[in-house]
């Protein structure tokens, strides 16, 4: 008898279509049931009064007297505070000791009541009950903080862009950079190139994402650039000239929010790479013709 049931099982392939749609359904049915509580992580929480936390002694428990006593959202999440106990209560931000902060403040919450607060800003919220000062809890608020560090990295990014557009259409991009050769800090935005022009005795300092206002402090290289005969330089900051201060090398150029471009103006700057290249170039092609030449010369016999 049981073979004959195994057999009639196989024979029939509509039994097998029908367990397979039912172990399909129940595998779709699972996924619904857990998909919105993982996708509700940090979007929402809810807080509950602890039954009896109106009299003393569930600040000790393990788990005080608002359960949870701690709660973590994301920016923009939802908290919600349901009163369980028979007593009413407050959930107003601040502490005991230090008072209202001026967050958030439900006012007395009926027993069988709630109150919702939505949290826009990061940071970690205390409250406490005004009525029961001994029932204490605290919202951490996380997110904000990576959104803006994002935001600050496409900033720099985009600024990073335009300016080598800008170095493009002025044919800077072939430019030594000199900033390996040169200690230079600044205290708003970014160096991203230190050029050279021997034409014009001119170092001039590439400047990006200078948000602030700032100073430079830049410590010259004789071997790079030359002072004029009483040891001084002439600075212009985005063209213009400007005052700064100089201690021995060292000079501490201040400039405005937006600054691109800062000129020290010596007697002589070494010539870029490019330049110095050419230059030696041209010298080994002509000791080559005159070595050519003269080894022509040696060989050629004597009449």
């Amino acid at each position: 008898m049981p073979n004959q049931l195994n057999n009639s099982h196989k024979k029939n392939p509509n039994v097998r279509k029908s367990l397979y749609s039912l172990f399909v359904l129940l595998a779709v049915f699972s996924i619904i049931a857990i998909t919105p509580s993982a996708f509700a992580d940090h979007v929402a929480a809810t807080v509950t009064n602890a039954p009896g936390s109106s009299i003393p002694g569930c600040e000790v428990t393990a788990d005080g007297c608002f359960i949870p006593s701690t709660v973590t959202i994301d920016v923009g999440g939802e908290v919600i505070w349901e009163n369980a106990d028979t007593m009413s209560h407050t959930i107003t931000s601040g502490t005991p000791a230090e008072g209202l902060d001026g967050h958030f403040d439900s006012s007395l919450v009926m027993a069988g009541s709630t109150f919702s607060h939505t949290f826009n800003e990061a940071g970690t919220f205390d409250y406490f009950c005004m009525v029961h000062p001994w029932m204490v809890g605290s919202v951490v608020v996380s997110g904000e903080e990576e959104h803006m560090e994002e935001k600050h990295m496409e900033g720099m990014e985009q600024s990073e862009e335009k300016h080598m557009e800008g170095m493009e259409q002025s044919g800077m991009t072939g430019m030594t950079d000199l900033s390996d050769q040169l200690t230079a800090t600044v205290t708003s935005g970014v160096i991203h190139h230190i050029g050279g022009n021997t034409d014009d005795a001119t170092l001039t300092v590439h400047l990006f994402s200078a948000d602030d206002d700032g100073e430079l402090k830049i410590t010259l290289n004789s071997d790079i650039i030359t002072p004029f005969d009483d040891g001084s330089y002439f600075v212009l900051v985005n063209s213009e000239e400007t005052d700064f201060e100089q201690m021995g090398n060292t000079l501490h150029i201040p400039y405005e929010a937006g600054t691109e471009k800062i000129e020290i103006v010596g007697s002589y700057v070494v010539p870029e790479f490019g330049t110095i290249a050419m230059i030696v170039l041209a010298v080994a092609v002509v000791s080559i013709i005159a070595i050519t030449a003269k080894t022509k010369t040696a060989l050629i016999p004597k009449l």
